[in-house]
């Protein structure tokens, strides 16, 4: 999950009318209520990390600024986490 903080600049309420990822693995969720002129808010997007490789999702943010429509990207890279190597079990020496 990554967050991307902004403030309303304007001089009124912000209101955020939608937010869609570019696809299913990128999910983002925004702010319900207005948000006042100076006030900060953040846009949280969550993206499926089960997908290895690089990433560049964007996400489309619709509201009631002067342009209406903005979009945000997400970019990185997600590699396999390291696992560490198996210990064999080592027996006892044998005595002859």
């Amino acid at each position: 999950v990554r967050e991307f903080k902004f403030t309303n600049n304007g001089k009124s309420p912000l209101i955020i009318s939608n937010a869609r990822g570019s696809c299913g693995c990128t999910v983002p969720t925004w702010p319900n209520e207005p948000i006042k002129p100076g006030e900060s808010s953040v846009i949280k997007v969550k993206y499926d990390t089960k997908r290895l490789g690089t990433i560049n999702k964007s996400v489309t943010i619709t509201s009631n600024a002067e342009n209406a429509t903005k979009v945000i990207r997400i970019k990185g890279k997600i590699i396999a986490p390291q696992t560490s190597p198996v210990k064999k079990a080592v027996g006892s020496p044998v005595a002859n």
